[in-house]
């Protein structure tokens, strides 16, 4: 059943920011923070520009272990109009990396908040800048099974990282998209600024999904989910997104 109707016009999109606090992400602690807060400042705008079809939430989960704080969320599932620009007494470097447990609690925390909303979705970018090696809760295998569960229900996940080998990093979590960068200052200034254009173009995506639902209060839960999947293609690819996909067009199957 379409979960669209005149009541549930707009699509709720949780946006989850998983990101490294571990001590050797203390090199770009300033560029990081300012990616950060320049990415709310995107989410706001698509806020303004699609408020008619979209409601944007916001988590940022900082995740390290042996450190000087737990991870923790920096704020959870906030309307994007009352967060707040995080700062260094926010984002303190420090410790190992618990990636699949970051991964893998934030993930059942938000699978929860989407399975009680009506037209809820959830995009997830993870960003760090080494492998596990400190998790006690959850195994790679297991994260990807739950990745890979919620991208058949249109998930959006993207997997950002330095140092390490970023295409497989991310395949072994079962995520299409993924971005290395370079961590200096210059790198992880521009790998946000990748980030932030990405990030538009995807909400410009999502945007035509819900018109198109919204035109179709027939479809079937099988064709808006394939539409959402859709929208998550060639997340990081300008130049797919600006050819490749020009025949992809978000339409309802008849």
């Amino acid at each position: 059943m379409n979960p669209f109707n005149e009541k549930t016009m707009k699509q709720q999109i949780y946006n989850l920011i998983i990101l490294d606090e571990s001590g050797s992400m203390g090199c770009v602690t300033r560029q990081t923070l300012n990616g950060c807060n320049e990415t709310l400042n995107t989410i706001r705008s698509a806020q303004e520009k699609y408020v008619e079809t979209q409601e944007h939430f916001v988590s940022i989960y900082a995740f390290q272990s042996r450190g000087s704080r737990p991870s923790r969320y920096l704020f959870k599932n906030q309307p994007v109009e009352n967060v707040k620009h995080i700062t260094s007494d926010d984002y303190v470097p420090w410790g190992s990396t618990p990636l699949n447990d970051a991964v893998g609690s934030t993930l059942a925390d938000l699978k929860a908040i989407v399975r009680r909303a009506e037209n809820a979705i959830g995009s997830v970018t993870i960003i760090t800048d080494g492998e596990e090696n400190s998790s006690e809760k959850y195994t790679t295998e297991k994260v990807a099974c739950m990745i890979e569960a919620l991208k058949e229900m249109g998930w959006n996940f993207n997997f950002i990282g330095a140092n390490i080998d970023v295409v497989e990093t991310a395949q072994r979590y079962c995520i299409d998209n993924a971005l290395e960068f370079q961590q200096d200052d210059a790198g992880t200034e521009e790998m946000f600024l990748h980030e932030r254009n990405s990030r538009m173009r995807y909400y410009d995506r999502m945007n035509e999904v819900q018109v198109c639902c919204m035109a179709a209060p027939s479809m079937c839960d099988e064709d808006r989910q394939a539409m959402l999947r859709q929208a998550s293609d060639h997340y990081f690819d300008e130049e797919a997104t600006a050819e490749e996909t020009k025949d992809d067009k978000l339409n309802v199957r008849p």
